[in-house]
């Protein structure tokens, strides 16, 4: 039995792929994720509440695995895998896994390279540290989230010290409280996405993606991702790197979606999530360009691990790129109607949309990249065809032609 830690988000596609091979689960839940819980109709479900209880319950049961679902759940499923014997990453660096100043602090030990980072509690402090500090732009970010929440490039101290004020004890898309807030230098370059699966501490790199990002009214918003089938010597480079990190960060089994930036320097950590990547995975564009999608390697790892260590012989490659567009309106407004699904339809290279959001809705997360304005995928074989259409889409977007909004009240 494999127990699935908090399956919301693409955890849902993570259970699902387990449940196609049939495999027996059990889905557990945090007490902070109740609504989830009481929503889930799969067969086997648990409501955590008490370390101990959890424990003494899971020990009746066959459990090979524990593995976490979500971001929510990769604390737990470190704690509860130890606890069980079973297989999991190093727990001593379990905190650095999920707070980013630890993270950085950990590449530090480790000998790897790192952007400039801080973290402060108050205004005072966050003035000091800018006084030290001599180049602008700066990254100011909650210390434990996700999805672009609450980060900002601030081109001066002034806004600096507003997003501070902006972020600091408000609760989080990780439903926690800033009690930090983070600093960290302003990185330029490419960014990119390195999807990985480890056994045994050995890391199977699965999809690598170059992302596009605009700025907008000071905030980092993530338009597309596009993979890479084949990578430029640059780009091998910093999914070596990627792997120092993984080690540095003691990731040993499963899934990590890792963000990390290609300067003029060379390659700096964004952030690592040790769990697959969100917020969509619909797996047959993935399986159209890879041959897989990261859930389906989780389950193959898991479930098959003979198979999946034939692997690490074949070399990273892939027959068709994938682009993955954050669809989003032009601005805030009720959805009255998605003219510019039946453009999207029709352009080349077009796969699939998933979660369109409803007519009659207000549109909600415009900077996030929770997928909450929907997702569209592109497959070809034909790169440069598919930034084409990228770009007009882009275009439709911008000026209000895919979404069209009528006022809030």
């Amino acid at each position: 039995m494999f127990i699935l830690v908090d399956p919301v988000s693409t955890g849902a596609a993570l259970a699902a792929a387990f449940t196609e091979e049939g495999a027996e689960c059990l889905h557990l839940y945090d007490a902070s994720l109740r609504d989830a819980y009481d929503a889930d109709d799969s067969p086997r479900t648990l409501l955590h509440e008490d370390l101990t209880k959890t424990l003494e319950l899971l020990e009746e049961l066959p459990v090979t695995a524990v593995i976490a679902a979500s971001e929510y759940g990769v604390l737990l499923a470190d704690e509860l895998a130890v606890a069980l014997g079973l297989p999991h990453h190093r727990p001593e660096l379990a905190a650095a896994r999920r707070d980013k100043e630890l993270m950085v602090r950990a590449l530090d030990r480790a000998g790897v390279p790192t952007a400039r980072t801080a973290s402060v509690r108050t205004e005072d402090e966050l003035s000091r540290l800018l006084s030290g500090w001599d180049t602008y732009p700066v990254m100011i970010k909650p210390r434990n989230s996700a999805g672009s929440d609450g980060c900002v490039i601030s081109p001066d101290r002034a806004t600096a010290l507003q997003a501070f004020r902006d972020i600091v004890h408000r609760r989080n898309l990780m439903g926690e409280v800033n009690e930090d807030v983070l600093v960290q230098e302003f990185l330029t370059g490419t960014q990119y996405i390195v999807n990985t699966v480890s056994l045994a501490g050995r890391h199977l790199v699965s999809d690598v993606y170059a992302e596009r990002i605009d700025h907008v009214d000071g905030a980092p918003v993530l338009r597309h991702i596009i993979s890479r089938p084949l990578l430029e010597p640059a780009e091998a480079g910093l999914v070596d790197y990627v792997l120092e990190c993984l080690d540095a960060l003691g990731i040993r089994e499963g899934a990590a979606h890792t963000e990390v930036m290609l300067t003029p320097a060379g390659p700096r950590l964004v952030e690592v999530n040790s769990r697959v990547m969100g917020p969509s995975l619909a797996p047959d564009a993935y399986h159209a360009a890879f041959g897989y999608s990261h859930q389906h390697l989780v389950t193959e790892r898991f479930l098959r691990p003979d198979e999946f260590v034939r692997r690490f012989e074949l070399p990273y490659t892939a027959a068709r790129t994938i682009a993955k567009v954050f669809l989003r309106p032009h601005r805030p407004g009720v959805l009255r109607s998605i003219e510019g699904a039946r453009i999207l339809r029709r352009m080349p290279g077009f796969h699939s949309i998933d979660r369109l959001p409803a007519v009659g809705e207000p549109l909600k997360d415009r900077y996030l990249t929770t997928g909450a304005c929907g997702i569209a995928y592109l497959v070809h074989e034909d790169e440069e065809l598919l930034l084409n259409s990228l770009a007009v889409l882009h275009s439709l977007e911008d000026a209000g032609g895919f979404y069209q909004l009528d006022d809030q009240d």
